[in-house]
C-alpha cells in the first residue's frame, strides 16, 4: 500500500488548491481504496488497476474499476498514483494524456522513496508542473493538458514490449520482466516425469513456467494458468501456445481471496513473497494451503521459494508427503503430495 501518497494525492483538492470536480468524469490510474474520504469521488472516477487484489477492493468500496482502458474513452482530467515500476509509471502517464481531455487537469502522487521528483522531470518534458505540495512522505504535482503534445517524447513513454530469448513478450511491471527468473528455471528442470492430468500455475505470470509445462504434455489432459497482474495474464495469452488437444484457460484471479472450483493432478507455483517493499510468507503460505485443497488425492505440487521463506511447516501439515527436491544459489525445490 502507498498510504501517505494517497493521501497526498487528494490534498490539492481537500486544501481547496484545486476544486473538487463535479459532472466530471476522472480518471485514477494505479488506483488503491483504502481511504474513508473519497465518498465524494465514486460517482466521477473509473478506475484502471491492472492488480487483482486492489482492483476487488475498488469494487468493494463501490468504485468504477476496469483492468484495461477502452481507446474510445475520454475524461476530463485524472489522477495518477505511481507505483515502484518506472516503465509502467510511464505507460500510466502516457494514457493520461491519450485519454484525458485538453485542458484537463492531471494529478500525480507517489512516494519520495519511489522517485516522485525524478518522474516530476519526465512530465516537464511534456507539459510544464503548475505547482506540487509535499506531504506524508509524499510529494503531489499537478498539470495541465496541453492542446499540443510532442508526439515522438509521448510515444517514447509507450514502452515496446520486451522480447526475452526471442519468444517471450514481457512488459514494466510485471514480475522478472526483462529475465527468466532464476528460480522458475530452476523448478522446471524438475519438470520431467512429474507433470501429468489436470494442471495449474498459481501466480503464471507472463507464462514461462506455462510455456515450459507444456514441454512435458505427454501425460497433460489441461492446463490452466491463475495471475493476478491483468497485463502479465494477457502477455502469457500469447506466450503460452499449446496444441488444440491440450486445453489451456486463463484466469486473472487473486488466489488467496478468490475460490477456485477445478481439482487438478498438478499444481506448479513460483508464489509472490512481497506485498510493497517489505517480504510477505503469508502470501505464499496461502497459495499453499489453496493448492492443498485443490489438489485430488494422490495430486502433486512442484514449488519454489526463496531459501529463507518459511513454508515447510505448512508444507508437512497440509501434504502427505514432503521432499526437498533442491537447494541451491538461494532457492528450494519442493514437491508435495497429497
Amino acid at each position: 500500500m502507498t498510504d501517505g501518497a494517497l493521501k497526498t494525492l487528494f490534498l490539492p483538492f481537500e486544501d481547496e488548491i484545486l476544486p473538487i470536480p463535479g459532472g466530471e468524469r476522472w480518471l485514477f490510474l494505479g488506483a488503491e481504496a483504502n481511504r474513508d474520504s473519497e465518498g465524494a469521488w465514486r460517482d466521477i472516477l473509473s478506475c484502471l488497476q491492472p492488480f487483482r487484489p486492489d482492483f476487488l477492493d475498488l469494487e468493494k468500496a463501490g468504485f468504477n474499476a476496469v483492468p484495461r482502458l477502452e481507446s474510445s474513452d475520454v475524461f476530463d482530467g485524472a489522477l495518477i498514483l505511481i507505483g515502484k515500476h518506472r516503465g509502467r509509471n510511464e505507460a500510466w502517464l502516457a494514457q493520461a494524456f491519450d485519454h484525458v481531455k485538453p485542458g484537463g487537469t492531471i494529478v500525480v502522487s507517489g512516494d519520495k522513496k519511489l522517485g516522485v521528483d525524478s518522474f516530476r522531470k519526465t512530465v516537464e518534458t511534456l507539459a510544464p508542473v503548475t505547482d506540487r505540495l509535499s506531504k506524508h512522505h509524499a510529494v503531489a504535482f499537478w498539470l495541465t493538458r496541453p492542446e499540443r503534445l510532442d508526439s515522438e517524447r509521448l510515444e517514447a513513454l509507450k514502452s515496446e514490449p520486451t522480447r526475452l530469448e526471442g519468444r517471450y513478450v514481457t512488459g514494466p511491471g510485471m514480475f522478472s520482466h526483462t529475465a527468466i527468473d532464476k528460480g522458475s528455471a530452476l523448478l522446471a528442470a524438475h519438470f520431467e516425469g512429474r507433470i501429468g492430468g489436470h494442471v495449474a500455475d498459481f501466480g503464471a505470470g507472463w507464462g514461462y513456467l506455462a510455456s515450459e509445462l507444456l514441454g512435458h504434455r505427454e501425460k497433460m489432459k489441461s492446463l490452466a494458468l491463475y495471475e493476478a497482474d491483468f497485463e502479465a495474464l494477457e502477455a502469457a495469452r500469447q506466450n503460452v501456445v499449446a496444441p488444440a488437444e491440450i486445453p489451456v484457460s486463463f484466469h486473472w484471479h487473486d488466489v488467496n481471496r478468490e475460490p477456485i472450483s477445478d481439482i487438478y493432478d498438478t499444481i506448479v507455483m513460483n508464489p509472490p513473497f512481497h506485498a510493497g517493499r517489505s517480504a510477505d510468507p503469508t502470501m505464499g503460505q496461502g497459495f499453499i494451503a489453496v493448492a492443498a485443497k485443490r489438489l485430488k488425492p494422490g495430486g502433486r505440487l512442484l514449488l519454489v521459494a526463496n531459501r529463507q521463506m518459511p513454508y515447510e511447516a505448512g508444507l508437512n501439515a497440509l501434504f502427505r508427503s514432503v521432499t526437498p527436491l533442491q537447494d541451491d544459489a538461494g532457492y528450494k525445490i519442493i514437491e508435495a503430495k497429497k
